[in-house]
């Protein structure tokens, strides 16, 4: 199949990046943007070839495919209408808010034969696809401990904005660290395997004003037995984004911020493979990934059942938190 129509389902600044980029790479596709009405009018939306303003109508107009960037409180039945009507999916992160419904758009996926990934773009990251590269080719030694570190000030996020009225800070609209920074997670299981219990510590400093919580911190145990722990926060206000792996042979640092990999292997000098690559370069490989997989049957990078596991892992870490024990997986 070859993409000629393709919606865009939501139109916030991941929506506009979309918009803008599915608009360079593929100027022949016709781009269809789906709006609440409650948006205001913005200049992207003239490279689009219409406005509707439901599902329905998109669908109506005869999209091929669709990339989902409203909140993810909206993702599930936006999701389940789509596969239904065997519309191909670019799911933005999380894949939903919660893990209700999710077996059932897995099942309409599979019958229907639709391609569905989700838009976990640090698996597209040149530094994370080289430490992958790493601890699978075993040239590292055998892991010992894993630790996730990403923290930066809310605040600061969005700065032309009040960051109490945004997704990030409503409960409404899917918002709270553990589904913000659910890429920590995704990429958990990517590089580590699905990892068997967690006990997690969850809370709202009270710092930011706003109704969710800033500050998450999981302890986790991997399928090989060593321990795995996640630090996740709004409120750190110089930004961490860290992946560390302590071997026998050494450690393995992957900072994302920083954008290098270092291998320190004991007796030996820091093995530093530095990288650089402008903002657009992860989401555009994102976007190229998706249409090959519709059009030339490629394996999704991000499947909609990796999505799940991401989902699955949060709804289990909330119930371990409120009952202060581990949870098995």
């Amino acid at each position: 199949m070859v993409i000629n129509r393709l919606a865009i389902i939501g139109l916030g600044s991941i929506g506009k990046r979309h918009l803008r980029l599915v608009s360079e790479i593929r100027p022949d596709i016709e781009i269809i943007v789906v709006r609440s009405g409650q948006g205001n009018p913005c200049q992207e939306e003239n490279m689009a070839k219409k406005t509707v303003y439901s599902i329905n109508d998109a669908i109506q107009v005869g999209i091929q495919a669709a990339i989902i960037s409203s909140p993810s409180t909206l993702h599930m039945e936006q999701s389940l209408e789509l596969a239904k009507n065997g519309i191909h999916l670019l799911i933005e992160k999380p894949l939903s808010h919660t893990f209700e419904r999710v077996d059932r758009l897995l099942k309409l996926v599979t019958e229907n034969k639709v391609v569905a990934v989700v838009g976990y773009v640090l698996r597209y990251d040149l530094g994370a696809i080289k430490f992958k590269d790493w601890l699978s080719n075993k040239l590292t030694g055998i892991i010992l401990h894993a630790r996730i570190e990403c923290g930066s000030y809310l605040p600061d996020w969005r700065q032309d904005q009040d960051y109490r009225k945004t997704v990030s800070a409503s409960q409404e609209l899917g918002g709270g660290i553990l589904l913000e920074l659910s890429h920590e997670l995704d990429y958990l299981h990517w590089f580590f395997g699905r990892p068997t219990d967690v006990q997690a510590w969850i809370r709202n400093s009270g710092t930011l004003d706003i109704s969710v919580e800033d500050q998450a911190n999981l302890l986790l145990t991997s399928s090989e037995g060593y321990p795995i722990t996640v630090q996740l926060d709004f409120n750190r206000r110089y930004a961490k984004r860290i992946c560390n792996v302590l071997t026998t042979e050494g450690e393995l640092t992957w900072n994302a911020i920083e954008k290098n990999v270092t291998w320190s292997e004991i007796g030996n000098e820091p093995v530093v493979y530095g990288y650089e690559s402008e903002r657009d370069y992860i989401y555009r490989k994102q976007i190229e990934s998706f249409l090959n997989c519709v059009e030339k049957d490629e394996v999704p990078i991000v499947s909609v059942h990796d999505g799940a596991e991401v989902i699955k892992l949060i709804d289990v870490a909330r119930h371990s938190a409120e009952k202060g024990c581990k949870e098995i997986l």
